[in-house]
């Protein structure tokens, strides 16, 4: 019996977990940060910080930071509300086919949104061909960059605010409907301070990623110098022209990304130590 016992070998699989995550981790983070430390190695810090001298690099610059500002604000007012009727709304197959469209461009290519933007708003479209009688130009100006950022990247908001409301009990509203208050003041007064987090982090993913739209963009705007040339498509612009160039100005383009994540962490950090 001893010696049958003895041939049962003990097994630490908590440690043979730990090994493998660690593995998994180790190859996920190396994926991650290898091609961003191979641009800053390439680049070199000097010609990441001369990237931006240029007036083409500020126009570029310029320009996404206004467009991405302009489709911030108008996530916040259409997506805010839509998250709401998707969350609060009667669970109809209506609704939860608005909430299937609305994900759509989640899944959809870019640039097959942009080929989609460009039928719809150019003068055989739609919409396209009211504008044209009002002698407004959509397709390869600025609003035409505005329109596919926010066909992009709103949808980002708008599931970040589902999520949050969700997570709403519903007994805050029914108090606050009895204590005298209409949909519009508890949805103002009470929900949106109640997930003020979801909102502020949603709102800055949406301006990150309208910040790096680039197929969409390149499709339905173009590719137009101090016109609808954002900072990603001067990346592209650069590669065709100086590949040294284009790996700085990227290096760049991270730094400002990274930057901006870090702030929105230690923003939420500070509110939690109130």
């Amino acid at each position: 019996m001893e010696k049958e016992k003895n041939k049962y070998i003990y097994i630490d699989t908590d440690k043979i977990y730990f090994t493998i995550s660690a593995i998994f981790i180790a190859l996920y983070l190396f994926l991650i940060c290898i091609p961003v430390i191979s641009i800053i190695r390439f680049a070199g810090i000097s010609n990441i910080s001369n990237s931006i001298k240029n007036i083409e690099s500020l126009q570029a610059l310029y320009l996404s930071i206004k467009t991405s500002s302009i489709t911030l604000i108008l996530t916040f007012l259409l997506c805010t509300p839509t998250a709401f009727y998707l969350s609060k709304g009667k669970k109809t197959n209506a609704n939860k086919l608005i909430g299937i469209l609305l994900e759509t461009p989640m899944v959809l290519p870019p640039a097959v949104a942009g080929i989609g933007l460009l039928l719809a708003f150019g003068n055989k479209g739609i919409p396209g061909s009211l504008f044209s009688h009002l002698n407004i130009e959509i397709v390869f100006t600025p609003i035409a960059v505005v329109l596919a950022q926010f066909f992009v990247a709103s949808v980002f908001y708008v599931q970040l605010m589902r999520t949050a409301l969700d997570s709403v009990p519903k007994e805050i509203f029914d108090v606050s409907y009895v204590m005298g208050a209409s949909k519009f003041q508890t949805a103002f007064y009470i929900i949106l301070p109640l997930v003020k987090k979801s909102i502020i982090s949603g709102l800055m993913l949406t301006w990150i990623r309208a910040m790096g739209e680039f197929g969409a963009t390149i499709m339905f705007a173009g590719n137009i110098i101090s016109k609808t040339r954002t900072t990603a498509l001067l990346v592209y612009t650069f590669m065709q022209t100086d590949f040294t160039t284009a790996v700085a100005f990227s290096g760049f383009i991270y730094f400002i990304s990274f930057s901006l994540l870090l702030l929105i962490k230690l923003f939420f950090i500070k509110e939690e130590c109130y």
